[in-house]
């Protein structure tokens, strides 16, 4: 019991840098994608932040657990109602805990899923067999791309940061093919989606053509619906920024807002659909199951 009492301390001071450290990253993954708490539950795995969140809590719980059971079987004299009582108030603190985190994580699938799950309108089979072309196309017309040097050595340059800063999806944009005045070419799409693996590999999970508000071409109707964001800026070296309000860019970038639209077309499968507008943490799990084989 004395060595419990004596790790107590220091389990409940690793939970809180833990749950500190936490709180900091999923803050800074929350500047960097505003859209993220549309995508994300209370407790999303796949987010590095919760994940220590959830781990220094634990170890707070853990350490508090010691406390009261250590100091009740230490103290000499202590009546059995106290002991009891300690371990009462243990074991319903771990019931809890328990009860909570698994409630938390099992209702991130009903949290906010953004634009990826909402429901999609009917569509005639003329359209369905045109997104499942342009589907195929673009599956297609990319494969010279899933090795991510051929499309730097074409003109793609990282635009975005990884989502969990070291690993996750990153967007990779062609200036070139933005200006060269075609639009939904399969060949030619003005930007890339890969995703890093945590083991470090890079994936290949899509494109994203760009068009000028209201003109991005609908093959399949409303299963290819374009979308716009009225936060983007561009910096003076091609990567996006975000705007703290309208027009309100970081120094030296220029606003964009929704003067583009923008339609993804993702060549894994996505739970989301191959049109989602944005990756859900559902879909990075499965990209993340897949490319692993499995793991």
């Amino acid at each position: 019991m004395t060595s419990l009492l004596r790790s107590a301390p220091w389990l409940v001071f690793a939970g809180n840098v833990a749950l500190l450290l936490g709180l900091g990253w999923d803050a800074r993954l929350h500047r960097l994608d505003p859209d993220l708490a549309m995508r994300e539950g209370v407790f999303t795995l796949g987010n590095p932040g919760h994940a220590l969140f959830i781990g220094g809590v634990a170890l707070i719980v853990t350490g508090t657990v010691f406390l009261l059971v250590g100091q009740a079987a230490r103290r000499p004299g202590t009546s059995l109602i106290r002991r009891a009582i300690a371990m009462l108030a243990a074991t319903t603190l771990v019931g809890l805990s328990v009860v909570t985190f698994t409630a938390a994580v099992a209702g991130q699938d009903g949290g906010h899923q953004g634009h990826g799950t909402a429901p999609t309108p009917a569509a005639t089979p003329e359209q369905r067999a045109a997104a499942a072309k342009l589907l195929a196309d673009v599956k297609m017309g990319i494969t010279r791309y899933a090795n991510i040097s051929a499309a730097r050595t074409d003109g793609y340059i990282q635009t975005t940061p990884f989502r969990f800063l070291t690993w996750g999806p990153a967007h990779f944009h062609n200036y070139a093919y933005n200006r060269d005045g075609r639009t939904l070419d399969p060949e030619r799409p003005e930007t890339l989606v890969y995703m890093k693996l945590p083991r470090g590999e890079m994936v290949l999970l899509g494109a994203m053509f760009v068009a000028r508000k209201g003109e991005g071409p609908r093959p399949g109707g409303p299963l290819t619906e374009w979308h716009a964001h009225d936060n983007l800026c561009i910096t003076s070296a091609g990567t996006v920024a975000l705007a703290m309000g309208p027009g309100q860019c970081p120094p030296g970038a220029f606003f964009v807002g929704e003067a583009v639209e923008m339609l993804h077309v993702w060549i894994f499968d996505n739970p989301d659909g191959p049109f989602a507008h944005m990756l859900s943490p559902q879909a990075i799990q499965a990209a993340t199951r897949q490319f692993s084989g499995g793991r």
